[in-house]
């Protein structure tokens, strides 16, 4: 049997919300300048009711196999981490994800938007209150220009991911 993907960036809709790094995944998807090897499924709905969107998606595309895209706080921006059946991390849109479908064995591509301290390795995270103002803010433009490269990154490993299988994606990109 043929696996059917679907990569679904999530993100907050509207204008207000085009350039926030909640919406890094979005942001990723519009850099792409080449076809991806999948089906591309954008939730119209608010990042934390997201589950709520797929969930509906694939009471007519039940055989298809998700790919979940996410910013990630975590990360230092410009990288990206491939995972299968995880939790949720602490990030709303994927426990409502979770929440909704009633598990959490599908592959996820987290792009990171943490700042980098002045030394160029050490990982500014926010924590506690500040993350909610954190993702919401817009991206500068020069964390815009490191999403150009990680978009390509995000490009091969999908196609890897389609092609090959997410171990050998995380095996590469990881």
């Amino acid at each position: 049997m043929i696996m059917i993907y679907t990569l679904v960036p999530l993100g907050n809709p509207g204008k207000n919300y085009e350039t926030t790094r909640h919406n890094a995944a979005r942001i990723v998807l519009s850099l792409i300048t080449k076809d991806l090897s999948c089906e591309v499924f954008v939730p119209k709905t608010f990042m934390n009711e997201s589950g709520v969107a797929i969930k509906e998606y694939l009471k007519y595309h039940s055989e298809r196999e998700i790919i979940i895209m996410y910013d990630d706080k975590d990360l230092p921006i410009g990288t990206i981490r491939i995972s299968h059946d995880r939790g949720d991390g602490g990030h709303n849109g994927l426990k409502n994800i979770i929440e909704q479908l009633g598990k959490k064995d599908f592959i996820r591509i987290r792009i990171g938007i943490a700042p980098k301290e002045t030394d160029g390795k050490t990982v500014l995270a926010p924590s506690g209150e500040m993350v909610q103002k954190f993702v919401l803010e817009n991206f500068t433009d020069e964390e815009i220009v490191s999403l150009k490269g990680t978009a390509d990154r995000v490009y091969d490993a999908v196609n890897t991911i389609v092609k090959e299988g997410f171990q050998k994606a995380m095996d590469l990109y990881n």
